[in-house]
């Protein structure tokens, strides 16, 4: 259970950012633009209670450094295969390290 609401709160910040950028993409049509907005605020406040929800079962430490890593992850997929942005190959070893990163705390 603790995993799950741990992973509904990186769902949730996917989310948000994802609504973050369609109303960056969206500026020129203002009613567009607040309601991506408005959407990746309520994606956010999900996201802040579930993180803090799965503090009770996980220490902060874990949370934040499976949080973040995976949040990392899940983003760079995000705008490399929904929005279509560029990667370098350097970046893409960073990524590598960050989930290296997160096997190693996670055990």
């Amino acid at each position: 259970m603790p995993q799950l609401i741990l992973f509904g709160a990186i769902i949730a910040n996917l989310l948000t950012n994802i609504g973050f950028k369609y109303s960056a993409l969206n500026d020129h049509i203002p009613a567009k633009k607040w309601s991506y907005l408005a959407i990746g605020l309520v994606f956010g406040l999900i996201n802040s209670l579930l993180f803090t929800e799965s503090l009770k079962f996980v220490t902060l430490n874990v949370a934040s450094a499976i949080f973040f890593s995976l949040t990392i992850l899940g983003l760079t997929l995000l705008s490399m295969f929904w929005f279509g942005e560029a990667y370098t190959t350097r970046q893409l070893v960073g990524v590598s390290v960050i989930i290296a990163g997160v096997v190693l705390v996670s055990l």
